[in-house]
């Protein structure tokens, strides 16, 4: 009888394993979503990435294997095709394709234990490449090693240049001797005719202690060779040694600092070793501002101020633009960039974007070009443009007070989302701003700002449209300058040179500590290239006031 009753119960755990095996692979309070993603016309599916809500959960896990999470954004990216699990009810499901497409919102009813197929589409609001506009997150960090991952990535935020940091610090060894190790078919590849992934990057990122204790973060694009690390905690050498060393054996390369304000940029500003600065940085993500929109991560500037301004809580923002106009005023040709640092802080790839203007085709060095001649602008929204006499940022115009006539600055802006105001900026200052706080985009807000300038000393124009983000800070989208000589005249600024001095010499104290070198040798080589720095800011500020005459 025993024996008889262990043989039935053994049959009916066998038969209820069959029976649960031969149920749908569906949690018991779940359903699936089986989710297609179109451009209007077209069969084939889209890459993009989303994400699920249900309730207050953000769900970024699909079932798919093509699929890629990101948890630090709560989102994933695919091909256009993707299988979730949902728990059962209502959910909305959020897909996007980076700044020029319409994100979607669906909402829909999750079934107990049953699989939805839901397709949706993706409209474009503006197509930038066809205006010869390309765009780039010059700060990615996210899906080194995994050639489909970094293609995906380009194909789903719709980033036109992905340059991968294929060395970040000591994250990676710098290859022996040297050599770069290329893909196939060489150091970039084409994810499709628009999209292109680049390899040979490299970001020096030395920060930590006060914000004159750090060096900052050197970002080198189209690097023919890797730059050598400096060792682990090292301080030496400079960064503006580092930044020789990759123009002297990469001659196309950029470099590029995702913020203008690091401890020793001031230095490598102004032995000329940047091309351009990030202003749309990776401290600003959706729907915060890191450290509540204050001055940032060890960043200097706040201690060399003649006097604190009144900068409230974007003082982050305030203080990156100011110090970047600062660089402009002493007379420093700067590209204005954006990037994101996916991989490391919580943003999708291309939330902090540059957008530069090709001459040509879609290539890394084309694109390099670009940035170097300053025909870009940088965007953590909005699509925004300038133009002076007709020329593009980045161009040369030279002005004669007696003979010519005013010049003709032209901004066009683009958004699907409000926009607080548009501001024509010259040498630092706004000379114009509309208020656009009460116009609603309907269902793209389109705007033009023209002025008409007659400059009466050299120095630069750029326009730059500000937005609140959902965390009440503010963003922006920047534009590079256009250039201005006057009579032949130097733009130079007593003012700003005299503030980059007072930086050098922060910067100098700090080299004085006992620590900070390894030898007295390393604190003289260091020390003799701040200085050579701050007697280029001296010679700025005589000939502001000889050519300017301002006050001695």
């Amino acid at each position: 009888m025993r024996k008889n009753r262990f043989q039935q119960e053994k049959t009916v755990v066998v038969l209820l394993g069959i029976a649960l095996a031969c149920l749908p692979a569906i949690g018991a309070d779940t359903g699936k979503v089986s989710v297609t993603v179109h451009e209007p016309g077209t069969e084939h599916p889209l890459p993009c990435r989303a994400w699920v809500s249900t309730g207050n959960k953000r769900l970024f896990n699909p079932a798919t294997k093509s699929c890629t999470s990101y948890a630090r954004d709560r989102s994933f990216s695919c091909d256009g095709q993707f299988v979730i699990e949902v728990p059962a009810g209502k959910a909305v499901i959020h897909v996007e394709r980076g700044k020029e497409y319409w994100p979607v919102d669906k909402q829909i009813v999750v079934e107990l234990s049953q699989t939805s197929k839901v397709e949706i589409t993706l409209k474009r609001w503006v197509n930038m490449c066809e205006e010869g506009w390309y765009s780039s997150d010059i700060h990615c960090h996210f899906g080194l090693g995994d050639l489909r991952i970094l293609k995906q990535l380009a194909l789903a935020d719709d980033v036109n240049l992905e340059p991968i940091l294929t060395l970040w610090n000591h994250q990676s060894p710098t290859p022996p001797g040297g050599i770069w190790p290329d893909w196939p078919s060489g150091s970039s590849i084409h994810a499709d005719a628009t999209h292109l992934v680049t390899l040979r990057n490299q970001e020096i990122e030395r920060i930590g202690g006060n914000a004159f204790e750090s060096v900052g973060a050197l970002l080198m694009f189209g690097l023919t060779k890797p730059v050598k690390m400096p060792p682990r905690g090292s301080r030496y050498p400079c960064d503006a040694v580092l930044g020789r060393i990759a123009k002297r054996t990469s001659p196309g390369c950029i470099i590029d600092t995702d913020k203008p304000i690091w401890g020793e940029n001031v230095v490598g500003v102004a032995l000329g070793l940047f091309d351009s600065v990030q202003v749309c940085h990776n401290h600003y993500h959706r729907q915060a501002t890191l450290q509540d929109g204050r001055v940032g991560w060890g960043m200097a500037g706040a201690d060399v101020e003649e006097q604190q301004k009144d900068w409230d809580q974007d003082e982050l923002l305030h203080r990156t633009n100011s110090t970047y106009y600062r660089f402009l005023n002493c007379g420093f040709k700067l590209a204005a960039t954006g990037g994101s640092a996916m991989g490391v802080m919580a943003v999708p790839l291309g939330y902090g974007r540059t957008y530069a203007k090709l001459d040509g085709a879609l290539t890394e060095a084309n694109y390099l070009d670009a940035i170097r001649a300053g025909r870009t602008f940088a965007t953590n929204g909005p699509v925004l443009t300038l133009t002076a006499n007709g020329l593009d940022s980045g161009a040369e115009i030279q002005y004669s007070i007696a003979h010519d006539e005013p010049i003709r600055i032209k901004a066009e802006l683009r958004s699907i989302q409000q926009i607080d105001s548009l501001e024509l900026i010259y040498n630092g200052r706004v000379n114009k701003r509309l208020n656009l706080k009460d116009r609603v985009p309907s269902p793209v807000l389109e705007e033009s700002a023209i002025m008409d300038l007659k400059p009466l000393r050299s120095g630069w124009i750029a326009v730059r449209a500000v937005f609140t983000c959902s965390d009440g800070h503010l963003r922006q989208a920047h534009t590079s300058p256009v250039y201005v000589t006057v009579d032949g005249k130097p733009t130079v600024s007593k003012n700003d040179a005299e503030y980059m001095i007072r930086w050098i010499d922060r910067l100098l104290e700090v080299s004085n500590k006992p620590d900070r070198y390894q030898s007295d040798g390393e604190r003289t080589e260091t020390q003799k290239i701040f200085r050579d720095a701050r007697h280029i800011y001296e010679n700025i500020a005589r000939k502001a006031i000889e050519v300017w005459r301002e006050n001695p």
